[in-house]
């Protein structure tokens, strides 16, 4: 009894494996006759290229302007981010509203430039955020809303906390390098930039300037400790405080470190937003509908499948129907 129930399911096994492999059979053989009909048809297919390059051409202007993407990568000194960050949404606010005389009166733009959108976003990187003076609640916010997704995204709350972000625009076709330039000089030709961007001069002047008379005060100390004999002491009495000469070497080399370090600071914080790569950031937009005879082609031969698709199952659903 037991043997004949195995031998039953053995036998359904087979049959069902050889259903299987018919099923697929069929379908394999449908895909053939579907791509031997599609490519014996040649001779359509040319026609429908030809069809569709052409038609491409006739609709793609001479004239037509082709658009430009610029991407500058920029420093933003002075805890402006905000300030940034906001001078963008007005920016965009603007163009959705079409006022030209913003962009002519106050972004200096000529008649033929044209802005049609512009975005910024940070490059992201920790330690520009640790490094600021921050409380540990935010620092909890921040690391909640990390995550990883084609890079490393932050809250929107810390986007203009980072000291480097890369700025789009996309731009007419005639607009170069000077546009960009123009949409930079908007902000740092802000009031309150200007501001700031004086008010950080002098700061770093004035700290360079006593950091020199200090290294020039400890030259002075060790000169005349130097060239005074104090063969009993080994340290330098002024205002009764003993001074190592040790420590003040030591505090004239951090002296020397904090102007060098202060020096390099004012190379890249003469403006509030400093351009860092301002040669050839000016791209065409090569897109793929902006070469109509690429684009329309495709879509004739795409369109041409789906018809011969639709016509296929048509004809087969109808051979069902008068079968059954």
């Amino acid at each position: 009894m037991k043997k004949n129930f195995k031998e039953k399911d053995e036998l359904e096994i087979i049959v069902l494996m050889q259903k299987i492999k018919i099923i697929f059979l069929n379908i394999l053989l449908q895909i053939f006759r579907k791509s031997k009909l599609f490519l014996t048809a040649w001779k359509q297919l040319l026609v429908i290229i030809l069809l569709g390059v052409f038609s491409g051409y006739l609709s793609t202007d001479a004239e037509t302007p082709i658009p430009k993407e610029a991407t500058v990568l920029v420093k933003i000194n002075f805890d402006a981010g905000n300030f940034v960050y906001d001078a963008v949404d007005l920016i965009n606010l603007k163009i959705s509203s079409g006022d030209t005389e913003f962009f002519i009166q106050e972004m200096k733009l000529n008649f033929d430039e044209k802005i049609d959108k512009v975005s910024i976003s940070p490059v992201i990187d920790i330690k520009d955020i640790m490094a600021k003076d921050i409380k540990a609640n935010e620092i909890r916010v921040l690391f909640e809303n990390i995550e990883y997704e084609d890079g490393l995204v932050v809250a929107d709350g810390f986007k203009s906390d980072y000291d480097y972000h890369f700025i789009k625009a996309k731009v007419s076709d005639n607009s170069s390098i000077l546009t960009i330039n123009k949409i930079v000089d908007y902000f740092n030709n802000n009031p309150l930039f200007k501001e700031l961007k004086e008010r950080n001069i002098q700061r770093i002047s004035s700290i360079i300037s006593d950091n020199e008379q200090t290294i020039n005060q400890i030259d002075k100390l060790i000169e005349y400790y130097t060239s005074h004999d104090k063969s009993n002491s080994s340290q330098l009495y002024i205002d009764n405080k003993d001074i190592s000469p040790n420590d003040l070497i030591a505090t004239k080399i951090l002296l020397q470190s904090e102007n060098q370090e202060l020096k390099k600071e004012s190379l890249i914080s003469k403006q509030t937003v400093m351009m860092i790569n301002e040669a050839n950031v000016m791209i065409e937009d090569h897109s793929l509908l902006s070469n109509k005879m690429i684009f329309y082609p495709i879509v004739f031969l795409l369109f041409y499948v789906f018809i011969m698709f639709i016509r296929s199952t048509y004809s087969y659903l109808d051979k069902l129907d008068t079968a059954s």
